[in-house]
């Protein structure tokens, strides 16, 4: 039974994943909205609060999905047991790393868009050497039975 609830935390995670990237959408509208209704430019007065008020709830919206989007690469990597880059370790955030990069609105490290395909790529490869020998038998056999109906046929 813990197939079931891999299928519907999955389901769910992805229907969050959708809800969050139209609730990102929605504060862009809003945000222009603001500054169309207010006339707003740079440097204006009131530019900073809206600007800060946009900011901050883009900002949480980005960091819950990349949250959901690194647990799912990381479980799907330990599947396939695909070795994960090792997060930075240090008193301090590090900003440098290839493969991570601090969340402070967390306080938890990410993997960055190169990280996360580092781990689709080598997820992919472990996946066709699994699924490779087992297509060829598949394919052998197909080519079998597809000829003994032929000649049972005729």
């Amino acid at each position: 039974m813990a197939w079931i609830a891999e299928i519907i935390r999955w389901r769910d995670d992805r229907h969050r994943l959708a809800k969050l990237r139209f609730d990102l959408e929605d504060v862009e509208a809003a945000f222009k909205k603001k500054v169309e209704a207010g006339k707003l430019r740079r440097g204006a007065e009131g530019w900073d609060e809206v600007y800060g008020d946009f900011d901050a709830n883009s900002e949480s919206i980005h960091a819950d999905i990349d949250e959901i989007e690194t647990r799912n690469h990381i479980r799907r990597a330990k599947a396939w047991a695909v070795p994960i880059p090792h997060r930075p370790i240090s008193q301090e955030p590090v900003y440098g790393d290839k493969y991570w990069v601090w969340c402070r609105v967390h306080g938890r490290y990410y993997l960055t868009d190169e990280g996360k395909a580092l781990l689709r790529r080598e997820a992919n490869v472990e996946m066709e050497m699994f699924y490779k020998p087992w297509l060829s038998w598949a394919a052998l056999g197909m080519s079998v039975i597809s000829l003994t109906i032929s000649v049972l046929k005729s």
